[in-house]
């Protein structure tokens, strides 16, 4: 009897220990979902965030590349306009049609080739009006324009501009092109084209470059639709070659998409059929579409890895805290009393520890007693030694002056206003005084315990690494930019950054009333000096050249930038016509005193410039706005800068001319 009440009893404890059971198997399997749900949450938004942040970077790079292209047609269309405006140009051609004179074709030829070797361009052709070759910078042969080309002739002599011809076949030339038609006028009466062509592989494909990183599969596609309407690439592909491309004609294609007037961020599959991510953008000013995609493994497929290990990780930690908790309870169940304090000890450890792995810590703020009662992981963030306690005092000691005050605006509007608390702000730590930046997250409690003040409790972050990454990124894009305003050879400012100095000081002159002074130099018989001495020594040469020049400016604002091939141009805001001359004479002595030989046969013993000074006071002319007077103000003061180099060229070389307002036009006075 004994024996079976025993049972009994040891019965009736199982039964009772199998029963309770299930009901910790629901509240276990709920939490276990929750945590599972929870971090599947978290790993979503934070790829999206990632793909925001990458698709934000996609986006600037084709705005950067787009401007790029724009500002690289705008060139070659001010090129060709400065030439149309070419008075002095005009005449010569007209004197060389009238007489045939060699001397006199001998001046077009070598106005041809100085066009060549400033702007970059391949060759310079001057054409009849009816399409017929007259004058070639490079003995080009004689033979009948394309219908394109003819139709791009006929449309500038109509409209008496520039016209740029989209990139098409010609049989003269064996490699990808694009050609700009400037119309010459003597009067009303047209008397030629001048048909500037540059070759795309060393103009224009280098503006599509520049990826931010070592991309294996990042590519830029400039787009147009050919006489057909099929969509060609202009610029050779990465991949795969015209064939490939012609063949994926998918409707999620980014290049089909493009033609269809879908712009911005989209997802689809190229002409290889990956799946890309891709901007596309219209060229403006051209029929031409800009493309520029990455494949979607390749930017998003690290980040996916690092998100699920971590979301697998916090997984697992969850599978492991739920097993842990059951075991725990099964062993409060023999002896609760014991082992309770054991299970809250691991407990408050593994939550140390992830606080750690995450570098989180969280306070609590009674405002009563102004104290904030910290973990460790905030200790450690704060500096402070692990007493768990902080003043308010204490903390306002810590914060950095650049952010003390905004910081305090913002505590003290969410502690009066009882609303939740979210700011980022720096502090120096107290055990070393090292700069960090911190992350805060809080909020009151509505309804405090009985006894208790109101308090605050929440989360803080260590973010200074995320800050240092944002801060490097922001270099990297100033770096960026500051590159492309400088020419990579003389390393001296280049194009781009002379007019938008051009812009800036011409509207300070108008606004100041005074006067702006240009130089147009150009080193003196270089092709010669190129070709006898190589053109590693040429290069030297204008490097030598350019450092003379930036070295002999002495004011703040004057500029130097390197316009084209050998020729240079000298802003000088603020200066009349004699401080413009005097630093002409300066600029002069200065390349003289390199002392650099040039034996080259019909040179000078010693490397030399020819310089051409314009000055011009900015003032509004009639029937224009300020913005209109403005580019045109600019364009004649390089206009007649340029008129006085080549009058300074054609009495010698190795002299300053300065361009007047006299019958003659020109005053003379050696470099």
């Amino acid at each position: 009897m004994r024996l079976f009440k025993a049972l009994q009893r040891k019965s009736t404890g199982i039964r009772n220990s199998c029963g309770l059971l299930p009901a910790l198997l629901f509240p276990l399997a709920m939490l276990l979902i929750s945590i599972v749900w929870l971090s599947l949450a978290l790993y979503e938004e934070r790829e999206q965030r990632f793909r925001h942040q990458v698709e934000l970077g996609l986006k600037s790079l084709g705005e950067l590349q787009v401007k790029r292209v724009v500002e690289w047609r705008s060139r070659r269309l001010a090129d060709a306009m400065a030439l149309t405006d070419d008075s002095l140009f005009a005449k010569a051609v007209v004197r060389w049609q009238r007489t045939s004179a060699p001397e006199l074709e001998a001046v077009v030829n070598e106005r041809l080739r100085i066009l060549v070797e400033r702007s970059h361009y391949t060759v310079a052709l001057l054409l009849s009006p009816e399409g017929r070759l007259l004058i070639s910078s490079d003995s080009s042969q004689d033979g009948a324009l394309s219908a394109q080309a003819q139709k791009a002739l006929r449309q500038a002599l109509d409209s008496a501009q520039p016209v740029l011809a989209e990139p098409h076949e010609e049989q003269r030339f064996s490699f990808p092109f694009i050609g700009v038609f400037a119309p010459l006028y003597e009067g009303e009466r047209a008397i030629g084209v001048v048909w500037l062509v540059a070759d795309m592989r060393s103009s224009l494909y280098p503006q599509l470059e520049g990826w931010p990183n070592n991309s294996q599969t990042g590519e830029s596609l400039l787009l147009q639709r050919n006489e057909d309407g099929v969509i060609v690439p202009i610029n050779p592909l990465r991949h795969g070659d015209q064939t490939l491309f012609e063949s994926m004609g998918h409707k999620d294609n980014p290049a089909t998409m493009a033609f269809q007037g879908v712009r911005g961020v989209t997802y689809g599959h190229d002409y290889r059929g990956a799946e890309v991510l891709a901007v596309s953008s219209a060229v403006p000013g051209s029929p031409w579409m800009l493309v520029t995609k990455i494949d979607v493994a390749e930017a998003f497929i690290q980040k996916q890895r690092r998100e699920g290990l971590a979301a697998g990780l916090l997984i697992g930690l969850a599978l492991l805290l739920v097993v842990s908790m059951a075991a725990i309870w099964q062993w409060n169940a023999w002896r609760r009393e014991r082992t309770l304090k054991r299970a809250l000890e691991r407990n408050m450890r593994w939550l140390e520890n992830a606080q750690k792995a995450a570098s989180i810590g969280y306070f609590a703020y009674e405002e009563g007693s102004q104290r904030f009662h910290m973990s460790g992981m905030a200790c450690i963030i704060f500096g402070l030694p692990k007493n768990d306690v902080m003043a308010l005092r204490e903390w306002i000691s810590m914060l950095s002056p650049l952010d003390r005050e905004q910081t305090l605006a913002i505590h003290g509007k969410a502690m009066s206003r009882r609303t939740p608390l979210h700011a980022q702000y720096r502090i120096n730590r107290q055990s070393d005084g090292e700069l960090r930046w911190i992350q805060v997250w809080g909020e009151y409690e509505d309804k405090p315990i009985s006894g208790r003040t109101a308090r605050m409790t929440g989360t803080v972050q260590d973010i200074s690494d995320r800050k240092q990454a944002e801060e490097q990124l922001e270099s990297y894009r100033s770096a960026l930019e500051a590159q492309v305003r400088l020419d990579p050879l003389t390393r001296v400012s280049n194009r781009l950054a002379l007019d938008e100095a051009v812009a800036s000081e011409w509207n300070r002159a108008m606004r100041h009333g005074t006067t702006l002074a240009l130089l147009m130099v150009d080193v003196d018989h270089f092709k010669a000096y190129n070709d006898f001495y190589g053109h590693l020594a040429g290069d030297r040469c204008l490097q030598q050249v350019a450092q003379a020049l930036r070295g002999s400016l002495r004011r703040a604002g004057e500029l130097v930038a390197r316009y084209g091939g050998e020729e240079f141009a000298v802003l000088l805001p603020d200066a009349d016509e004699q401080q413009a001359m005097d630093t002409a004479q300066r600029l002069g002595e200065a390349v003289r005193a390199l002392e650099l030989r040039h034996e080259a046969p019909g040179a000078q013993s010693l490397v030399s410039v020819s310089i051409g000074m314009a000055c011009l006071s900015p003032c509004y002319k009639p029937g224009q706005t300020a913005g209109e007077e403005g580019v045109l103000g600019a364009q004649d003061l390089f206009q007649r800068a340029d008129e006085a180099l080549y009058q300074a060229k054609q009495q010698g070389r190795a002299r300053v001319c300065a361009y007047t307002a006299d019958a003659s036009g020109l005053a003379t006075s050696g470099a």
